[in-house]
């Protein structure tokens, strides 16, 4: 074996021993990175699916019923009740911005 590596030239030896395992790690990884990135959408795909039939039936039996007149009146009868206008202090060195009309 060492007949044959002093046949070689240097050049020759520079790519044996840079240049190949540099190639095969390069190759290597695109094989793994290509696996891992097909198992993260893989798990992603999982996570999203399809709702079949009995499941939405079973959704739908649970809903509470949506009455647009009803929300109307409580959402009228809150209406001003529960809020109280409160200025914000502007900061310190901030003067009061005075607008002229042309």
């Amino acid at each position: 074996m060492s007949q044959y590596f002093r046949k070689l030239s240097k050049q020759q030896r520079q790519f044996l021993f840079f240049g190949l395992p540099f190639l095969t790690t390069m190759v290597g990884s695109t094989v793994m990175l290509g696996q891992l990135t097909q198992t993260r959408y893989d798990l992603n795909d999982k996570k999203v699916q399809a709702v079949s039939k009995e499941e939405e039936l079973k959704l739908d039996s649970n809903r509470k019923r949506l009455n647009l007149q009803e929300e109307y009146f409580k959402l009228a009868a809150n209406e001003g009740k529960d809020w109280d206008y409160v200025r914000v202090p502007r900061p310190a060195g901030i003067e009061e911005p005075i607008f002229k009309r042309p």
